[in-house]
């Protein structure tokens, strides 16, 4: 019978190709024996149970294709929850916790703050992370991809006590009301790059990547249509690449937003651009 660490060295073996073959193979094989990674490394003697070595190496074989690590295990940890995800949603990047930070700062300095909408929410990562830390706010996600809003749903039943409304809607369409703060995480990636990306990487949903051939099409239409629906003294939080920052900021002041600002990422490029309707 085939030991952990066997099975370990010979999935990183044939992983040699990613960026991170033994981490990825340990991830996996974690997974697949239902432990922690840490537990995993002190259970190197112990033999595999039937199937366990066949299910390992389906695994591998997905991620040999390219398949994120993240949708084999269905599992992505985001602001510290562990977010479930498959090929429906984008799977959560580090740097949108920065958006979460920013949001959570913007509240602390204003309780008054009740009402959040997150467009564009995908797994819901963004409203649920918010629900779970500020657990007295009503949060409000929505998404035009029905499959995305499953996931959300099911993120939502799962990390809350009081899960999240849900609405389907293409941006601002099927929303009413008025909201204190709007969030959003919209595909900002230029058309020509998501071929790139797809033709590496198969599995993430093109509907979340694709922002037009400049990345800002929707953000050009999210910008007054969120106007409409903040409150006075409102805001709008928006991520988007290091390159568009500063335009998005510039568009924002030109429809009538005042305090912007652009905030920086873990990793100290710009990423959040911030706006406030106007108190009057």
């Amino acid at each position: 019978m085939i030991t952990v660490r066997e099975a370990l060295y010979r999935g990183a073996s044939l992983l040699e190709k990613s960026e991170t073959p033994f981490l990825d193979a340990s991830i996996i094989l974690a997974h697949i024996l239902s432990i922690s990674r840490e537990k995993l490394f002190s259970s190197y003697p112990d033999p595999l149970k039937p199937g366990q070595m066949d299910r390992y190496m389906e695994a591998v074989k997905k991620r040999q294709k390219n398949i994120p690590v993240a949708y084999i295990t269905n599992k992505k940890e985001f602001f510290g929850l562990p977010f479930y995800v498959d090929e429906r949603v984008l799977s959560p990047r580090p740097d949108t916790e920065t958006l979460v930070e920013t949001a959570l700062e913007i509240l602390q300095q204003n309780p008054e703050i009740k009402k959040v909408l997150d467009i564009c929410t995908g797994s819901g990562c963004i409203g649920i992370s918010l629900k779970y830390e500020a657990p007295k706010l009503a949060i409000t996600c929505s998404d035009i991809s029905p499959d995305a809003l499953d996931v959300c749903r099911y993120n939502s039943s799962r990390l809350l006590s009081n899960p999240v409304e849900i609405i389907k809607s293409n941006l601002l369409e099927n929303i009413a009301g008025e909201f204190d703060m709007i969030v959003s995480n919209p595909p900002y990636v230029p058309s020509l790059e998501v071929r790139e990306i797809k033709s590496t990487n198969p599995a993430e949903p093109r509907l979340a990547l694709d922002g037009g051939d400049d990345g800002l099409d929707l953000i050009r239409e999210i910008i007054p249509l969120s106007l409409e629906h903040l409150s006075p003294g409102g805001y709008l939080l928006l991520e988007s690449s290091i390159e568009q920052t500063y335009s998005i900021e510039r568009m924002m002041e030109r429809a009538g937003y005042t305090d912007t600002e652009i905030r920086k990422d873990l990793t100290d490029r710009d990423r959040i651009t911030v706006g406030r309707k106007p108190l009057i």
